[in-house]
């Protein structure tokens, strides 16, 4: 507390520097103006002061500004006491040698004298300061530099660690997990007494679950690399291919669909693993004797909202604050969900909890809406377009199921 406490008054130090030297510079002016109309009162001086005030006046006042100006601005704290001593140094080195010019070549009267002194004195403290606002900048924008190099650096690091996780991933872990799977499912096709059938169903599932596990954590890997490019998505496309894949996965699911066609955004291909988990949480999780799961899409000029409802068992209160942070600790939808969020504000949207209670849950997904590319675009795109990404996309789910 102390420590922050003598770090704001040094913050406050030096711009109270400037601000007391321009203030003291007016002062000296109407303290000259009041005390040669007192000394010499023959003589009026009220043209000639109130000229001064004008062209030193306002330049003092100028840097009384300044030190108001400096806590406000962009410039570190840091440089403040070298925007102040650009200021006095700058006084002082051409007041000198004014004053050095003055005593060899003075002026015919005294008041000419000060006033030559006092005018180098205000002018050169304003050139100083400005000096030292454009170096203190300078150094500003140098900064900004070494931070962004040092920053791209670490992202080229990061992004060179992730790949080496993804292909860790990918290749050991869950290599092993299919393995280990594969065998199980060998043992329990052999003739086996009902307690190893039981533990090796456990491990199969085990097994499964730490496959989708490594599936989610590797698109998260991906979702989270930088200067990945969007395009334009069928998003209707895109769900009823998921409707497919979960009545292949499941046929006892009761699933009900209202998408209308030509619905666009702008998202890439990891888009259907947004709703391919959103709809297998809404199967995995209920426990109804028939599964019931309802998907509608619907529009309006800048946005489209697909509404997933179920008749599962509902979502625990204590569960639902941290249900899209992917903190497995407090929720048994795993990354399912943080994958979905991630994703979903990837693509500039949201995803929202709607409704949940013992007669299902409602969830929400809203995406900005674009127009429908032109069908140039279209062919130029065919060989890449929605038919591959269909094929990646039901590759991708069989390989998890």
């Amino acid at each position: 507390m102390e420590g922050n406490q003598h770090a704001s008054e040094e913050a406050h130090r030096e711009p109270r520097v400037l601000v007391g030297l321009g203030v003291l510079f007016v002062l000296v002016i109407v303290g000259e103006w009041t005390a040669f109309e007192i000394l010499r009162p023959d003589r009026d001086y009220t043209r000639d002061y109130v000229l001064t005030l004008l062209f030193n006046g306002i330049p003092a006042l100028g840097i009384s500004y300044t030190g108001y100006w400096l806590r406000r601005s962009d410039i570190e704290v840091d440089q403040y006491r070298r925007v102040v001593a650009w200021c006095l140094g700058g006084m002082a080195a051409f007041l000198s040698l004014n004053l050095v010019i003055i005593a060899i070549w003075p002026a015919d009267h005294f008041i000419e004298n000060l006033g030559w002194a006092r005018g180098s004195a205000v002018y050169a403290a304003c050139g100083g300061l400005i000096m030292g606002v454009i170096e203190a900048r300078a150094i500003k924008r140098a900064r900004v530099a070494e931070r962004e190099i040092a920053r791209t650096k670490r992202v080229e690091a990061k992004r060179q660690w992730l790949g080496y996780m993804n292909s860790l991933l990918r290749h050991e872990v869950l290599n092993t997990a299919n393995v280990i799977e594969g065998y199980s499912e060998l043992l329990l096709e052999e003739d086996t007494n009902d307690l190893s059938a039981d533990r090796l169903e456990v491990i199969r599932q085990q097994s499964r679950n730490l496959s989708e596990v490594i599936n989610d954590v590797q698109v998260l890997i991906e979702a989270t690399e930088e200067g990945h490019e969007l395009e334009t998505v069928s998003l209707s496309d895109v769900l009823n291919e998921s409707v497919v894949e979960l009545r292949a996965m499941d046929e006892t699911v009761d699933v009900e669909a209202t998408i209308p066609e030509d619905v666009f955004v702008r998202a890439d291909r990891l888009l259907p693993r947004v709703f391919s988990n959103l709809l297998q949480n809404a199967v995995k999780h209920n426990d109804s004797a028939v599964p019931r799961v309802s998907i509608t899409l619907a529009t309006d000029a800048d946005t489209a909202v697909v509404t997933i409802t179920d008749n599962g068992r509902g979502i625990p209160e204590q569960k639902r604050e941290t249900l899209f942070e992917g903190d497995t600790r407090t929720s048994n939808h795993g990354l399912g969900l943080y994958l979905v969020r991630t994703l979903t504000e990837r693509y500039g949207g949201a995803v929202e909890l709607r409704e949940t209670g013992p007669e299902g849950s409602v969830f929400t997904v809203e995406l900005p809406r674009v127009q429908r590319p032109s069908a140039r675009r279209s062919q130029e795109k065919e060989t890449t377009g929605p038919a591959t990404r269909t094929v990646e996309i039901v590759q991708e789910m069989y390989e998890r199921s």
